[in-house]
């Protein structure tokens, strides 16, 4: 498997915001990673049924997941301002 299916935002590129795009893909991969931590945890705290700590595992979950998808967005903002400037870029060498 190419390691390059994995990476997100793929199909995006740029000429002068190379870094914005390698920013916002580390940013959306440690979102991801968030998420996918925070549903395990949740899992986790839900098999072992740890009594009363179950509302600060709770706490803990949703802050992962919702750190997480802060995570998401601010990577896909960084990723829109990339594209834009990348389709004003080619607007620009069109015409």
């Amino acid at each position: 498997m190419e390691p390059r299916r994995w990476l997100p935002y793929r199909h995006l590129q740029s000429r002068h915001l190379g870094l914005a795009l390698a920013t916002a893909r580390v940013i959306a991969w440690v979102g991801m990673l968030m998420v996918a931590a925070g549903v395990a945890y949740g899992i986790a705290v839900a098999i072992k049924g740890s009594g009363g700590l179950a509302a600060l595992a709770l706490g803990n979950v949703i802050g992962l997941i919702g750190y997480g998808i802060a995570a998401l967005a601010l990577g896909g903002a960084l990723a829109a301002l990339v594209g834009i400037e990348e389709n004003q870029r080619r607007r620009a060498d069109r015409d």
